[in-house]
């Protein structure tokens, strides 16, 4: 085992990041992503919000060194950071393509002297962009955001063509690509997916024969890659899935044998018997059954722990599955061990990842894995090894 950054190793509660497995995880994608194509799928691997709460530094270096093409953040501020970091410490620095929105007309000068790509949803904005890099003498690579269907953010589908003949009369912004995004990806064969992919790739036709030729063409996430990964697109953009989650595991169709690349870990820390009908945690919503042991490990809502798995979730201790009993402390979470448990203080727990994945807790909470990930704060020492 190697650990890359040990961030604070007395921590009782870290988050354990494999980056072997995120590589493999990587792979794994990249070979799918191709198996129909006759040319080569670039990968954008997305690694917003803080690399789905894996830490976007690491993430990024670890992907940006085993071949992604482009890495995908959501907002400026991150891409700013995210580019000063590789820039200083990796040896392979692809594109950084933003996927958010740049209103803000002081940030132009930092995004455009780190040569970040800029997506292009509104032609105000993309004027004012034009203007800018005119007066520095400086083109800029940018990509149209279309809006297929998801109504989030992008131009409106029926005024994509008028758009773009406005936008290849700006000299100073180059065009380097066009994408969308699935409302629906996660199911396959979904009716409305198949008309947004069909009535995407057919605007993306229309344009490229009659206005400008892109040089890169992309729609598909996670879901896309999985359930509507069409040839004629040439990047797709893996995100859930390079951390070892599939979107929806119940509705999307494939298993690529993609792995859990976090592991969260704590410790029991104390352990005490009750009696029957004691009342456990905040507001006395658990009474022993009978005489029990009971864990106190550190971990709990401001860890990312959600509240709403009071006596609703489990985590694994010595290869077995304890449930957890009282409310989810902000420190704390209480553990029913059993009356006759052999369990010792500074025994490891896994709260979730490779040996009990974060669908066991999204599915008790009602959401999806992308929030269990992504609710880990930052107080969770993050770990990165390589074994």
């Amino acid at each position: 085992m190697k650990i890359l950054s040990p961030g604070n190793s007395t921590n009782d509660t870290y988050a354990e990041i494999n980056l072997r497995v995120l590589k493999e995880n990587f792979s794994v994608i990249k070979k799918f992503a191709n198996l129909k194509s006759k040319g080569r799928i670039r990968i954008c691997s997305v690694v917003k919000a803080n690399g789905y709460g894996h830490g976007m530094f690491e993430i990024g270096k670890a992907l940006s060194e085993h071949g992604t093409d482009y890495l995908g953040t959501a907002d400026y501020f991150e891409s700013i950071r995210l580019h000063d970091y590789l820039k200083k410490n990796s040896s392979k620095k692809p594109p950084v393509l933003c996927l958010g929105i740049l209103t803000d007309e002081k940030l132009f000068e930092e995004v455009i002297s780190r040569d970040i790509e800029i997506t292009i949803a509104n032609l105000d904005i993309a004027t004012k962009l034009n203007n800018f890099a005119k007066n520095r003498n400086k083109k800029i690579n940018v990509q149209i955001q279309v809006d297929s269907g998801i109504n989030r953010i992008g131009f409106p589908g029926e005024y994509v063509y008028e758009a773009v003949q406005k936008l290849i009369t700006l000299k100073f912004l180059n065009i380097k690509g066009i994408y969308s995004h699935f409302a629906t990806s996660e199911i396959n064969n979904d009716p409305y997916a198949l008309k947004q992919l069909r009535n995407f790739k057919s605007l993306v036709k229309e344009l490229e024969h009659n206005l400008i030729k892109f040089e890169i063409k992309h729609i598909c996430n996670t879901g896309g890659i999985l359930n509507y990964n069409d040839p004629f697109f040439n990047m797709v953009r893996p995100g859930i899935s390079l951390y070892g989650y599939y979107p929806d595991r119940k509705k999307t169709s494939k298993e690529i044998g993609i792995k859990p690349v976090m592991t969260v870990i704590s410790k029991v820390k104390f352990i005490k018997k009750l009696r029957k009908s004691q009342s456990i945690s905040y507001g006395r919503k658990y009474f022993t059954k009978a005489e029990t042991k009971i864990g106190s490990i550190p971990v709990g809502y401001g860890d990312g722990y959600s509240r709403i798995l009071t006596n609703k979730s489990s985590v694994i201790i010595n290869k077995k599955r304890l449930r957890t009993v009282g409310a989810i402390c902000m420190d704390w979470t209480m553990i029913n061990l059993g009356p006759d448990s052999d369990i010792k203080i500074n025994d490891q727990v896994t709260i979730f990842g490779k040996e009990y994945p974060a669908y066991n807790l999204s599915e008790i909470m009602k959401t999806i894995p992308y929030e269990i990930l992504c609710n880990i704060t930052p107080r969770v020492p993050r770990i990165y090894l390589e074994n």
